[in-house]
């Protein structure tokens, strides 16, 4: 499942005021995480992803990511498996001429394929193991 939300961010929005939206979810776990920052951020632009009171992305607190015209891209293993099944985007902007909306994607698997994986992953090396004599 693939998840896109918008967050629009006016000019001279203040860190101790930032610009938020929220990102509904399904159950699943998040494989995949992109910031998209388009072509003028000139890194004025910054963002975090939070979860209820607990910043997710960046991991180190009060860190945030910022770019030009670039997609920040990471995979990720993060269970989303209780309340609430959204994450709040958070953005703040330093332009002081122009506002800037920063595209955020998330790729979630459903809950039990990752388990799924690790069993076919572990039947899978057991054969090997069998049929090579690998360890």
């Amino acid at each position: 499942m693939l998840f896109e939300y918008a967050l629009t961010i006016p000019a001279n929005t203040a860190a101790t005021a930032p610009a938020e939206t929220e990102a509904p979810l399904a159950p699943g776990t998040v494989a995949r995480v992109d910031i998209q920052f388009p072509r003028g951020c000139v890194g004025l632009v910054h963002v975090q992803v939070w979860r209820e009171e607990h910043q997710v992305w960046p991991v180190n607190l009060d860190g945030n990511i910022s770019a030009e015209g670039l997609v920040v891209s990471w995979p990720e293993d993060y269970d989303l498996d209780d309340d609430p099944l959204a994450f709040t985007l958070r953005g703040w902007n330093l332009d002081d001429s122009f506002p800037h909306t920063i595209t955020f994607r998330f790729a979630l698997l459903p809950l039990g394929a990752k388990e799924a994986a690790s069993r076919s992953r572990g039947l899978l090396e057991r054969v090997g193991q069998a049929l090579f004599g690998e360890s």
